[in-house]
């Protein structure tokens, strides 16, 4: 008998509580309609890293069921969201050559817009840090400046990913500015025309940043914290969910339809959770370590 490996059970019991989560959203929801109270517009933000040459056709079934539960829109809408309609935004991050070759002309045949978020000085260069062996095939590289130039501006909307792909809350002021502003104005140069988005290399952001973010130019920068988007026109810092192609069918369309948006909850509850139990073993830790002195202290003469 051939057991689930690790990360397929933490995939299943998302998936569960999602759906659960989702039904309980649809119900009171429905309440909602039932009492004369119109449903405010949704949408969710996308990110794929890769399409594999063979997760192309799945890939394609996911843009289907896309299209079936959700209304998508470019990621630089400023505009407010229509009452009671559900969108979705299709982002990829760091440019990699099998999102041209295999994703893009799926979005080109079903018309749906999409957003690359490019890493400056990797292009024509293999994406060095891609540590997980199913982010991408290992050859496989970065798209060139050509290449880059050639997306139907139409369909493709460019957004900075940094110059090098660094974990920016590492780095020192003037070198994290330095990440976000000139990878833009790079880019700006490359193609004639403005580059006002931007994606937290790893996810990985803080106030600072998001600070110094507005200071270099930028319209809107996007995380990876599964949460509803574009609530209102100004906002400026926009989650996303992160997908793959080989996504189970149930998976994808609660992504798509918002339904994993209690993860981040989830996560700071169990952060606290720990910080807690964290806090009370250093106290006991202390409290043991005084009795431990006082009873085997030498007596006091």
């Amino acid at each position: 008998m051939k057991f689930p490996t690790k990360r397929a059970l933490k995939r299943g019991i998302k998936l569960i509580v999602s759906l659960g989560f989702f039904i309980a959203t649809f119900i009171w929801n429905f309440v909602r309609r039932m009492g004369g109270k119109k449903e405010p517009g949704t949408c969710v933000v996308l990110y794929y890293h890769s399409v594999a040459p063979q997760y192309r056709a799945q890939f394609a079934r996911q843009m289907d069921m896309l299209r079936r539960c959700a209304t998508p829109i470019r990621a630089d809408r400023k505009s407010a969201l229509d009452r009671g309609v559900h969108y979705a935004v299709i982002t990829f991050d760091d440019g990699i050559q099998s999102i041209v070759e295999n994703a893009l002309p799926e979005l080109k045949k079903r018309d749906i817009p999409s957003t690359f978020f490019i890493v400056t000085e990797a292009l024509e260069r293999q994406p060095t840090w891609l540590t997980e062996p199913a982010a991408c095939n290992s050859e496989e590289k970065v798209i060139s400046v050509d290449q880059l130039r050639k997306l139907p501006s139409d369909l493709v909307t460019i957004g900075s990913h940094s110059i090098t792909h660094r974990r920016l809350t590492y780095l020192e002021e003037r070198e994290a500015k330095r990440e976000l502003a000139e990878s833009r104005t790079k880019l700006e140069k490359m193609l004639n025309e403005e580059v006002r988005l931007f994606s937290f290399p790893y996810g990985d952001f803080n106030k600072r940043l998001v600070v110094w973010c507005r200071e270099s130019g930028y319209h809107r920068v996007f995380t990876i914290s599964p949460t509803l988007a574009f609530s209102n026109p100004q906002e400026f810092v926009t989650g996303r969910i992160e997908i793959e192609a080989t996504d189970w069918p149930m998976e994808f369309r609660l992504k798509v339809l918002g339904a994993y948006r209690w993860l981040p909850l989830a996560f700071a509850l169990k952060q606290k959770i720990l910080s807690s139990s964290l806090l009370n073993r250093i106290l006991r830790g202390r409290g043991r370590s005084r009795e431990t002195t006082r009873l085997y202290a030498a007596p006091r003469e």
